[in-house]
């Protein structure tokens, strides 16, 4: 791989990468939300309305991976908080430091603003979640569900 470059997104590539962003929420949930442009537009258009942005990893010309960054706005949070909203990487590109240059990036930029610290949430099998551990995050809670029906319950 050629020098890769990391830099935040223009505000055309912002909008192909929302798309994108919305394109790939099945494989970045690992299957438990469907991609629903709908749902995906309600989510991350409130954040990059309120400061959140993406960072973009180039090889060449070409647009390899993001990262979508920005504050987190949970009132349980009495520190200045970041929130890493969404990690992506094409997958010829994964396994090549893609995402752990992303992340380091997205630190520096979370410093730079003043943030004390960084939240983000991962299903359970997603493989980013070592690189995650890997980088220093820890689990802070569990979300756990469980289907309604007929046969559930006592």
């Amino acid at each position: 791989m050629s020098y890769l470059i990391i830099r935040k997104s223009s505000p055309i590539e912002t909008n192909m990468l929302l798309e994108m962003t919305l394109n790939v929420m099945s494989e970045s949930s690992m299957g438990f939300v469907k991609n629903n442009p709908q749902l995906g537009l309600n989510v991350f258009v409130p954040y990059l309305n309120n400061g959140a942005y993406y960072l973009v990893a180039i090889d060449k010309t070409m647009i390899v991976g993001w990262v979508l960054i920005g504050p987190d706005f949970n009132p349980l949070n009495t520190q200045n908080t970041g929130s890493i909203l969404s990690l992506y990487v094409f997958p010829l590109y994964r396994k090549k430091g893609v995402g752990k240059q992303l992340m380091i990036r997205a630190f520096d930029e979370f410093k730079k603003q003043g943030f004390q610290k960084i939240q983000l949430n991962v299903y359970a099998d997603n493989p980013a979640k070592q690189l995650y551990k890997r980088l220093g995050f820890s689990d802070v809670s569990s979300v756990m569900e469980i289907e309604l029906n007929e046969g559930t319950g006592n």
